[in-house]
């Protein structure tokens, strides 16, 4: 009986390979760019300052169903914009074990606002008549650019009384024929 013996080519081990003089390290271990950092920071910023305001505004107007209190819808507000991430990122770095520090929770608030204002924004059959409550309450209050943005959250374009064109010499305009129900006529309260 024959033994067949297979000979195959020898290969080098990566410790055995002939090192370089002058061979540049691998891009991928020193972290990102500066430029990268700043864009990212950036990022970050945005995420949380515009999610935050939409959230907020919308936690408002849900605390808005149950009082009229400025300072009460505030309060309210402000403790679950910033307990709701807060809670999310805590039960994620536990369950993961991950650690990334401060930037690393920045991340998952700005992610978290995001996320809560892009559902808010996105279920408008929901959101439209709280937005406009809550737009209604800031242009009784004399806050008319705060009414103008919580009423272009909640997808209506309001006419303040002063606004309105003068019907005398308008009698089949849309200004003369709407209802002056107060800052937003279409809003369907």
């Amino acid at each position: 009986m024959r033994a067949f013996v297979v000979l195959s080519p020898r290969v080098a081990k990566d410790d055995e390979l002939p090192v370089k003089k002058g061979a540049a390290k691998p891009a991928s271990g020193g972290g990102p760019s500066p430029q990268m950092t700043r864009i990212m920071r950036i990022t970050r910023v945005v995420g949380i300052l515009l999610g935050g305001s939409v959230t907020l505004v919308g936690a408002m107007s849900l605390v808005g169903l149950v009082t009229d209190s400025f300072w009460v819808r505030l309060v309210v507000a402000l403790v679950l914009v910033v307990g709701f991430p807060a809670f999310v990122s805590d039960r994620f770095f536990k369950r993961t074990k991950m650690t990334g520090g401060a930037a690393m929770v920045a991340d998952v608030f700005a992610i978290v606002l995001l996320g809560v204002a892009l559902v808010l924004v996105t279920v408008d059959f929901v959101s439209r008549p709280l937005l406009v409550r809550e737009g209604d309450r800031y242009a009784r209050s004399g806050s008319r650019a705060m009414a103008r943005v919580v009423y272009f959250l909640g997808g209506v374009s309001p006419v303040f009384p002063e606004e309105k064109e003068s019907p005398a010499g308008s009698v089949g305009s849309a200004a003369a024929s709407a209802p002056s129900a107060g800052p937003s006529a279409s809003a369907g309260n």
